[in-house]
């Protein structure tokens, strides 16, 4: 009986080595695992001019700003907006990829506790050459979070097309930008 058991356990144990390494398994040849890779190089980013930016409906109207009111954080690999600089920044970068309609994307980006002299809604925007792919309004004030949404494109987008990412702001605030990527 002892036997019979030890051989049950071992097989037991066999099977579950077999199980548990078959999640693990390399993709069979010819097949990769898609995975989320940069659409914009963090770098790549540069400010859009006021006369420029299509998110600007009327340029006389649009906030003054003190400086750019971004930058690259390079040793958290993201781009930081102040927004006691500019509330309102525009950003291009170019794809390095292309992307199909309803093909998965991914954004995440993040702020620290969101404050100003009355409530506001800060506005998030990502933009293609022929659609809106993405946006979200936050409210102000607000708690620190960190978010990563996914979801799929409403367009498609040819490699070294322009991206726009926009951030609409009420009182100085501080967001980060930490990736744009697709599911390749």
């Amino acid at each position: 009986m002892r036997a019979s058991r030890a051989a049950a356990s071992t097989w037991l144990a066999t099977l579950a080595v077999l199980v548990s390494c078959s999640n693990d398994a390399e993709p069979a040849p010819g097949k990769t695992e898609a995975a989320y890779q940069a659409l914009i190089a963090l770098e790549s980013w540069s400010s859009v001019n006021r006369a420029d930016d299509p998110f600007v409906e009327d340029p006389e109207a649009a906030p003054a700003c003190l400086g750019a009111g971004f930058r690259l954080e390079t040793d958290t690999q993201w781009l930081e907006f102040d927004t006691g600089q500019c509330n309102w920044v525009t950003l291009t970068g170019s794809a390095l990829f292309s992307v199909s309609e309803g093909q998965m994307l991914q954004l995440e980006f993040s702020h620290y506790n969101l404050e100003a002299a009355a409530p506001a809604l800060a506005e998030l925007k990502l933009s293609f050459p022929d659609c809106d792919v993405w946006a979200k309004q936050l409210s102000i004030p607000g708690a620190a979070a960190v978010y990563k949404e996914q979801f799929a494109s409403h367009c498609a987008l040819e490699v070294g097309a322009s991206v726009l990412f926009h951030l609409h702001n009420h009182g100085q605030n501080t967001y980060q930008l930490q990736d744009l990527s697709s599911l390749r």
